[in-house]
């Protein structure tokens, strides 16, 4: 896969060291740190592209200002990508207005675009974290990204006195938390791990958006999403009967 990753500063940063370091082997990374664009609506997003980038089969986007999401119907068009990942870490990098002009203008394009709240929260077959506001994708190029990054998978052994003994990442979040977290819950009672381990993972430090917001979850913090997913994980590598994992 031919993967073009959209930054603008330490957010997007980190979250492309770490796949360039984890990715594939087959896989081919391109970083692109777009330029600060200062006219809100932007009506020649051709000029703000540089003349070399390389043909693309996905764009991650993890660019953090709504100018920038703007520029994705002519990157998509320059690198002939057939699906689109935009991050949403913070509501205020694409309104709900822009996600859904996105969505069809590269809808008409036949190109799909998902846009997972919080990063972290894209799996298989959806984007987001609550049951209510996820969202189906059927992208074959998304879904190979998120066969390798996304919503955490663990492997967790406990041992005869219930305590967590190894842990392995299958499937890790983007950001690289997920490999952070696991070498800190390692002694931890398997039956108190939940929360815990959730919060461990936002020391990392999560980069998602403290600020209080509407969410898919109405007004709370991605932030807080971002921990939840961790837990989420937690609950499903416990062994069933665990107390953690029943609750």
């Amino acid at each position: 896969m031919q993967l073009l990753i959209m930054i603008q500063g330490h957010y997007g940063e980190r979250i492309a060291d770490n796949i360039k370091a984890k990715k594939p082997d087959d896989w081919k990374v391109e970083v692109w740190s777009v330029p600060a664009i200062i006219e809100s609506i932007i009506d020649e997003p051709e000029i703000y592209l540089p003349g070399d980038l390389m043909p693309a089969d996905l764009i991650l986007h993890l660019c953090e200002s709504s100018q920038a999401a703007q520029l994705l119907p002519a990157v998509v068009e320059e690198t002939g990508a057939k699906g689109v990942i935009a991050s949403i870490d913070s509501t205020a990098w694409i309104p709900l207005g822009l996600r859904n002009q996105l969505r069809r203008e590269l809808g008409r394009k036949g190109v799909s675009i998902v846009f997972p709240e919080p990063l972290c929260s894209i799996d298989d077959d959806t984007v987001g974290f609550y049951e209510k506001n996820k969202e189906p994708y059927t992208s074959d190029i998304i879904r190979e990204f998120a066969r390798h990054f996304g919503k955490p998978k663990l492997d967790l052994t406990i041992d005869d006195k219930g305590l967590i003994s190894e842990a392995k990442v299958l499937r890790g979040a983007p950001c690289g938390s997920s490999e952070y977290t696991i070498r800190r819950i390692i002694g931890l009672k398997a039956d108190q791990s939940v929360p815990k381990a959730g919060l461990m993972c936002l020391h990392y430090p999560c980069l998602a958006s403290m600020q209080f917001e509407q969410t898919d979850n109405g007004v709370d913090t991605i932030m807080h999403t971002s921990g939840r997913v961790f837990n989420e994980a937690m609950v499903k590598a416990l062994p069933k009967g665990n107390k953690a994992a029943e609750e």
